[in-house]
Formats: structure tokens, sequence, C-alpha cells
């Protein structure tokens, strides 16, 4: 099932022409991926008081439509909007970018992917998925430390991306820290409750830590 869950976060949409193969995947634990973890990031008081824009309002409901699906079918319809939403960074040249560096990814090519990526995020710092991506890369290299820069800005950015989110469980358990991996599992269950896996591995470590109860 661990592999099965790797898969799942590893492929979901590739490009924006197959919304359900991307690929994304949650990196290291560290004190600043935790804090955007427990608390849902950052908040500045200008973001708490700025009116939020179509995306944000739509993400919202998709986010509330995704935690009360009832079956997996349906959330998987919702987990497609989801990233179609992500996947739109506003920008023309921003989008090309992105898909270029998808397309070297793709054909495992980290170099090329990653100077495309590092476009992405300096034209647009503000695009959650530019971060996620490049922060993809960077672990596929085993570059950790700029890999878990990347994914504090990912979860700082969009704190429920349930990818992100779930890859940190798998790596965090990878690691050997397996009360780390389980309440990220729980974290991202809440968020997205029929993640493939996910309710596995959270059912597994949770017999592991703290025992089958009475």
């Amino acid at each position: 099932m661990l592999a099965v869950f790797l898969m799942r976060l590893i492929f979901m949409g590739m490009t924006r022409q197959s919304p359900h193969l991307y690929f994304v995947i949650g990196l290291i634990f560290s004190v600043g991926a935790a804090s955007a973890l427990a608390e849902g990031g950052p908040t500045t008081t200008a973001q708490a008081v700025a009116p939020k824009n179509t995306a944000a309002v739509q993400l919202d409901r998709l986010f509330a439509q995704l935690a009360q699906s009832r079956t997996p079918e349906d959330a998987q319809v919702v987990e497609g909007l989801i990233w179609n939403v992500w996947n739109r960074s506003g920008s023309i040249s921003v989008d090309l970018l992105m898909d270029r560096g998808l397309e070297a990814l793709a054909e495992g090519n980290y170099e090329t992917a990653l100077t495309f990526l590092d476009e992405v995020v300096d034209l647009a710092p503000g695009y959650s998925e530019g971060w996620n991506k490049r922060a993809t890369i960077f672990f596929l290299q085993d570059d950790y430390a700029s890999a878990l820069n990347d994914l504090e800005a990912t979860l700082a950015l969009e704190p429920r991306h349930f990818g992100a989110i779930g890859g940190l469980a798998l790596v965090l358990e990878d690691l050997g820290d397996k009360e780390g991996a389980l309440e990220a599992y729980r974290r991202v269950l809440a968020v997205y409750p029929y993640l493939e896996g996910a309710g596995e591995a959270e059912s597994r470590l949770t017999v592991e830590i703290e025992g089958r109860g009475i």
C-alpha cells in the first residue's frame, strides 16, 4: 500500500492536459514546514484583510467539497478540479515555462527542468506550484536543503496542498520519524479523506505507535 500511495502522489498530472498525472511530492520535515503544516501557514495582516481572488474562493469551495466527498470517485473528480486551479499561474509566459519544465522532468532531464522552474519561481514567487515543482526536482537530485526551502514556501502559500503533505508523510516515515509521519498522514486525511493509501498508512502507524487499544 505504501508503494501505491507513493506512486499516487508522484504521478498526479504531469501536464495541464492530464490533470490526474501531476508530479508532486512533499519533501523533508523541518521546524518551518511543521509550522506551516500545523498552523496552516503564516498569515500577515495584509493577507487577513485583503479580499480573496476568484481562484482562492474557488479553492475554498472545492476543498470543502473534497473534505465532504462521500466516495473516492467523487473525491477524485474534485481533486482534478483543484489541480486545474493550481495549475493556472495567471501568466501565459509562466504557464509556458512550467509546461517546458514538466516536459523536461518527464524525460528525466533534471537540470533543464530546474532551469525552467527557476524562471517560474523568479517570475511568479506567489505561485505555489512553481515552488512545489522545483522542490520535486531538488528532491529527485537529493538536494534536500534546497528542496526543504521550496517545500516551506509551497506550504506557506498553500497549506492544504495534499500532494506536498502526503509526500512529507512518506519522507518522514522513510527517515524513521514515524510520529511525524503519522501527524502528516492525519493532516492530509483531514484535507483529503479518500487520498489513496493515506488511510491505510495512518492506521498502520497508529497501531505501531499507539497500539491497538483495549
